[in-house]
């Protein structure tokens, strides 16, 4: 496995810090049960949907309000102007300072409802599809959990047997070599006794340590089947999010549009368009997908199971 491209470090520099307080941040995406930050990203899907509209409401609400603020303003200074005294070319001019709140309201007020109309609600509705709740999770999220679970399944009962044969080797080591010791150590009398001891000990030694390197050769064969298992499931919860950062794109897209009607004659307004149909460019799906599998997919750097000899 190569390194990393420049984009994808980037992203690993300015990625998502809460995802670091995952158990499974910074294991290979292959060990046991790492594949639960899939599964959260999964489950967080619906709520940053939901964040996502939440935040366009407050900021349709936001544009209401101040587009009710400035009718009351204009509707008020011009009411008062014609109980003034004012009069000639000065009072027209004030008149029309005043009458900029209306014009300026009409702006804001035809965004809040392009937003109230049509991008928060379809944004909404695609959440409700494509996240229907079951019993303690999402069931795509429950469904993902049981192929990774299949996947794993052989898997784990192997590095259980692997886990098993190590601690009996290590075990078996420890007694022989305590039972040379004590050869060593005894007296004539003892010693046959305990050489017979020590000899049956060294037996067992290369007998557990013949089923740990077996053990070993076994995972080493089963681990391509394995990998392919994996990847296949995580190939799905990869297709699920790429639908998801697909459709932000398109609200982004959506709402790029809404600020461009609202402010096609206001040139700061354009300016602030501008910026953020700039920043729109970057979004590139396919970059923040390699970005997480580099992160926490298959990618990662997973801790095979190895041959380890015993260290007296």
């Amino acid at each position: 496995m190569g390194p990393p491209s420049p984009s994808i470090l980037r992203f690993a520099r300015s990625g998502p810090e809460a995802f670091a307080s995952n158990s499974a941040y910074g294991r290979g995406f292959f060990e046991p049960g790492a594949y639960s930050v899939a599964l959260k990203r999964c489950e967080s899907g619906h709520d940053l949907a939901q964040k996502l509209a939440d935040m366009f409401d407050e900021r349709a609400q936001l544009e209401l309000n101040y587009a009710n603020q400035l009718r009351a303003w204009s509707s008020k200074w011009q009411h008062e102007l014609t109980k003034s005294q004012e009069y000639g070319t000065n009072k027209t001019v004030w008149e029309q300072a005043a009458r900029t709140g209306d014009q300026v309201a009409e702006v804001h007020s035809t965004l809040s409802s392009s937003l109230s109309e049509s991008l928060i609600p379809n944004l909404r509705q695609w959440r409700k599809e494509h996240y229907e709740k079951g019993l303690l999770q999402y069931k795509k999220t429950k469904e993902f959990e049981k192929e990774f679970i299949d996947a794993q399944k052989s898997w784990s009962k192997l590095l259980e047997k692997i886990s098993e044969c190590k601690t009996a080797y290590y075990s078996a080591c420890k007694t022989a070599k305590s039972a040379n010791d004590a050869e060593h150590l005894a007296s004539t009398e003892q010693r046959k006794k305990l050489a017979d001891k020590a000899e049956v000990a060294r037996r067992d030694v290369g007998f557990t340590k013949t089923k740990y390197q077996q053990a070993i050769n076994e995972a080493m064969e089963q681990r391509p089947r394995y990998e392919s298992a994996m990847q296949e499931v995580f190939q799905r919860t990869q297709e699920f999010e790429r639908k998801r950062l697909d459709f932000f794109r398109t609200t982004y897209d959506e709402y790029a549009k809404l600020l461009e009607t609202a402010t096609i004659n206001n040139s700061i307004l354009q300016k602030m368009n501008y910026d953020y149909t700039a920043s729109k460019a970057t979004h590139n799906p396919q970059e923040d997908l390699a970005w997480w599998d580099q992160t926490y997919g298959t990618q990662t750097n997973s801790r095979w199971p190895e041959y380890e000899e015993c260290r007296d």
